[in-house]
């Protein structure tokens, strides 16, 4: 069975690129928008894996991201972030006391390679 990874980013062409992209390499993948329709799909779909983009409208990532690890049945997932804003990683990293560090941060634009090494160390 596929692994799922649900995809979060407000931008649809990178969302259907992530999807077409990781689909192509072996995945399932879900889409959400924005923080608030992703920590639904989230609890409903339970992935394996998120990819999380940082500025969303309603709910940020980096809410999403907090609500996520507040989840006894979520917390555990592994979460990329993927941001072309590099001073979130310092957030993340500085919040690490509040929060657990996400499993890898990566900066757009995408290196395909870099992530798909990164997915597969995090869930194969």
């Amino acid at each position: 069975m596929a692994k799922k990874i649900l995809i979060v980013d407000d931008e649809a062409d990178i969302r259907t690129f992530l999807s077409v992209f990781l689909s192509d390499n072996g995945y399932q993948t879900e889409t959400a928008e924005d923080g608030d329709i992703a920590l639904d799909k989230a609890k409903a779909t339970k992935p394996d894996l998120v990819t999380l983009d940082i500025i969303m409208p309603n709910q940020t990532g980096v809410k999403f991201y907090r609500e996520l690890c507040k989840e006894k049945e979520l917390s555990k997932i592994p979460v990329i972030i993927l941001s072309g804003v590099t001073r979130y990683k310092e957030l993340f990293a500085r919040d690490h006391a509040t929060m657990p560090k996400p499993f890898a941060f990566i900066e757009k634009p995408l290196d395909r390679d870099e992530l798909l090494k990164k997915i597969k160390q995090a869930i194969g």
